[in-house]
């Protein structure tokens, strides 16, 4: 957490509020389910508080929340074995991450995914990173990224060609 002026419960309120969003829908892209990534947003800020981390500004604040994100997740994943989950009362409430039935299918198509694609993809596309920052969220080499990116991209294209919906602008302007 930043220090500032504010309390030290002030300072992890600020930390929680711009970052509450990015984990939830992080681990609800790896866990599969709604309770889940509320558990999952509960363990990461509990260990925030815990450990009482200091992040020298916004980009380390948010790679560091990401990647013990991610841990987490894995750890989840690894200790139990985990049923697929794809059911639409397992997706986002209509209104808060879906808006519309395009972002449904897509969400429901990335679901359908392996980890390795479903995790890249989402962070690629809704979270916006370049390859570059993903290199250290992910600890994955370049070139490993760009050919999961490629095959990620063809293997969603398949998913939502069996569901009979292609969106019009699928693929991110500018890669």
């Amino acid at each position: 957490m930043k220090k500032t002026n504010d309390t030290p419960m002030e300072d992890f309120q600020a930390l929680y509020n711009r970052q509450v969003n990015r984990v939830y829908r992080l681990a609800l892209v790896m866990l599969g389910s709604q309770s889940d990534a509320e558990d999952m947003v509960q363990m990461v800020f509990l260990k925030v508080w815990e450990k009482k981390i200091s992040f020298r500004d916004t980009d380390h604040e948010t790679a560091w929340i990401l990647t013990a994100t991610k841990n987490q997740c894995k750890d989840v994943l690894k200790s139990y074995e985990r049923k697929h989950c794809s059911t639409l009362e397992e997706m986002p409430e209509p209104g808060i991450a879906s808006e519309n039935h395009m972002e449904n299918v897509v969400w429901l198509a990335l679901e359908s995914l392996e980890p390795k694609y479903r995790i890249l993809l989402y962070l690629y596309y809704y979270e916006g990173y370049s390859i570059r920052e993903l290199i250290g969220i992910l600890k994955r080499k370049e070139s490993t990224l760009q050919t999961q990116l490629a095959a990620g991209r063809r293997k969603l294209k398949e998913e939502l060609k069996k569901a009979g919906e292609i969106p019009q602008n699928w693929e991110r302007e500018g890669k």
